[in-house]
């Protein structure tokens, strides 16, 4: 019979000491009204330390979850290629699809910007919600996909020049369909990579991208969707020079 997979749980403060964790609140419900967890269950546990805990629920109410800590171990789970993706803010479910997908593959910062053409825009009173929001769909995607570090995700940006200098990586690449250059043929640890949103970036922009040194790489010759472009892109870049590798 084919073993059932653990639940993996991400808990931002576990102690070191202790063996026994006691989960309140929100973790407790999704512990077990969402993952319906019950006593003498398995599951584990992780933080962004780079390490994960095998755990078993001791007992669980609507309340507290108490979880006792069986043993720790180091995961390598995380790319040797750190990269930042600079995502031009969609309609609400294709972002949430980039913030998944991204983290599934195991980007490490994420910044949501707005464009000339950025149809989306957030004001303050918003942002906070949406940034709660694409938290959970990291945080989630992180679970499933096995992660123990979350990306960063920073607050959302304008596009500018000092944006793109702020987050500029020694090969850092910008999706244009008129891109004519390729991607770095040599080894590298640290990549940025800029996408654009449905109708494009301006010839403005893209003029200053090319004078803050960013590569414009072309897609390919099929127009992508905005959330398929960063995916397609990631892909490629964890291919060449992180742990997608043959």
């Amino acid at each position: 019979m084919k073993q059932k997979r653990k639940q993996r749980f991400f808990h931002n403060s576990i102690p070191g000491k202790k063996d026994v964790l006691s989960l309140k609140g929100e973790s407790a419900h999704y512990l077990t009204r969402v993952l319906r967890l019950k006593n003498g269950q398995d599951l584990i546990l992780f933080n962004n330390s780079g390490s994960e805990w095998e755990a078993q629920i001791l007992k669980a109410t609507k309340r507290q979850v108490d979880v006792k800590l069986l043993s720790k171990k180091s995961i390598q789970s995380e790319s040797p290629l750190n990269i930042t993706l600079l995502q031009s803010i969609s309609r609400s479910q294709r972002m949430d699809f980039v913030m998944q997908k991204a983290t599934e593959l195991g980007v490490n910062k994420i910044i949501p910007m707005t464009t000339q053409n950025t149809v989306v825009r957030l004001n303050e009173s918003n942002i906070e919600n949406k940034m709660r929001h694409w938290k959970k769909i990291i945080i989630s995607a992180a679970e499933q996909s096995g992660r123990v570090k979350l990306p960063e995700i920073i607050e959302p940006q304008v596009f500018s020049k000092r944006l793109l200098n702020d987050f500029k990586s020694p090969q850092s690449y910008f999706l244009d369909t008129t891109g004519e250059e390729s991607f770095s043929s040599k080894k590298i640890s640290k990549t940025t990579l800029v996408v654009g949103p449905e109708g494009g970036f301006s010839n403005a922009e893209k003029e200053t991208a090319i004078d803050s040194g960013y590569k414009i790489i072309k897609t390919g010759p099929r127009l992508l969707r905005t959330e398929t472009a960063p995916i397609m892109a990631i892909s490629i870049l964890q291919y060449l020079y992180g742990d997608l590798a043959n």
